[in-house]
């Protein structure tokens, strides 16, 4: 099916979101310095809940929470709203960026390998044509991590890559700069994106029903996406049967496409769209689907570390989890994650935005407990806000920022 420009927007920017959602104030929300509040679903929350999705308009919901040792997930609504297919905790959802901490993680593993070097410039690992320019050639990996390059979110139509700023000294939100260290990785591993993702992390903590590029058993188990209007608007859902044709065609699995096979696949998809890396699957930015069952596996991996073989250095992990750049006076960001300090301590989190998917994540790594929320609507902001708002106990400044 043709796809317009328009609705191929892989990145996520947060403009987007609904600017009027209720919310109650922080000072009514509970004291700071009482006992810690358990981030466990309450049977109200989940008997409300189907009701609160058909007053915001939201088709479905995943929802998956780890507190210590117990890991709970649960899906509610509709994950196909025509057909009244039920959410599961093995429905798939387009993840958006939400998995662009997965990717980081990886990275960072690279780092603790020795492959990878979080402060030596990009260019001198691949020298691309439209890299060459001053401010580029000094853009790093934890510049790229903690959307300090200076690059936009994504570009338009071809041009060069040119920060509009020193690297470092400002945030900018960019998957154009998450894309760069794709190809990067791509180089240095010498192997392809989407099976190094495997390698890396997926793999290894179990997360079967996962990956940066379409499978072939997530068509009977992929949720819709809706706009604002409950229309079907479906992207990744669309396109990635196209692309696993195109990849039977050419006799080469997703899973060992580089770069130069997704750029060279953009416009057997559709003519329209420019060879640009918005258009491209696997993108290390936004092509990540999953399930609200396997994201928690990765979760409960960053919030304990565990003797798989992948836990990251002491020292990695801790640069993980360091503010590298302020946002606000509640907002910093880390290394692939934003980073939320207010009277109630101190948050990990992220919002992914693909077309019609909303999601959200918070991750306590002090006190080994986190919440995701999945949502295939472009309404789903009003429905994971209030969510996440009944579990934690507090409303969080990060839902202001996007």
């Amino acid at each position: 099916m043709p796809l317009s420009r328009r609705h191929f927007l892989l990145g996520s920017t947060g403009a987007v979101l609904l600017s009027a959602r209720p919310r109650g104030a922080w000072p009514l929300q509970a004291a700071a310095g009482a006992a810690p509040h358990l981030w466990q679903p309450n049977a109200d929350l989940l008997r409300s809940l189907p009701r609160l999705l058909e007053l915001a308009s939201v088709p479905g919901l995943a929802l998956g929470i780890v507190d210590g040792k117990q890991v709970w997930h649960r899906g509610f609504g509709d994950a196909i709203e025509e057909s009244g297919r039920p959410v599961s905790e093995e429905t798939v959802f387009e993840a958006a960026s939400l998995g662009k901490p997965v990717f980081a993680y990886a990275m960072l593993r690279l780092v603790d390998a020795g492959v990878l070097d979080l402060d030596r410039p990009l260019y001198d690992y691949l020298p691309l044509p439209e890299t060459n320019n001053t401010r580029m050639r000094r853009v790093t990996a934890r510049h790229a991590l903690s959307h300090t390059t200076g690059l936009p979110n994504w570009r338009q139509r071809p041009s060069p890559l040119e920060p509009s700023f020193d690297p470092g000294s400002r945030f900018s939100y960019s998957g154009e700069g998450y894309f760069y260290l794709q190809r990067v990785a791509e180089k240095l591993t010498a192997k392809p994106f989407a099976r190094l993702m495997r390698e890396q992390v997926l793999d290894p903590l179990g997360m079967k029903q996962s990956g940066y590029v379409w499978q072939s058993d997530f068509g009977s188990r992929m949720a819709a996406g809706y706009d604002g209007q409950e229309k079907r608007l479906d992207v990744q859902g669309a396109i990635g049967p196209i692309i696993h044709g195109i990849a039977h065609e050419w006799g080469k699995p997703l899973i060992d496409w580089r770069y130069e096979d997704y750029s060279r696949a953009v416009q057997l998809v559709n003519p329209d769209w420019p060879v640009l890396p918005l258009y491209m699957v696997p993108n290390a930015a936004a092509s990540l689907l999953t399930t609200v069952s396997d994201y928690t596996l990765f979760l409960t991996h960053v919030l304990t570390p565990s003797e798989s073989g992948i836990a990251l250095s002491p020292a990695m992990r801790k640069q993980m989890l360091s503010p590298q750049i302020r946002l606000n006076s509640a907002l910093q960001w880390g290394l692939g994650w934003g980073i939320q300090r207010d009277e109630y301590g101190e948050v990990l989190w992220h919002w992914g935005a693909n077309n019609s998917f909303r999601n959200f994540v918070i991750a306590d790594a002090v006190n080994g407990r986190a919440i995701v929320v999945f949502t295939n609507s472009e309404n789903g902001p009003r429905i994971y806000e209030r969510v996440i708002v009944a579990v934690t106990g507090h409303d969080h400044p990060a839902f202001l920022w996007i």
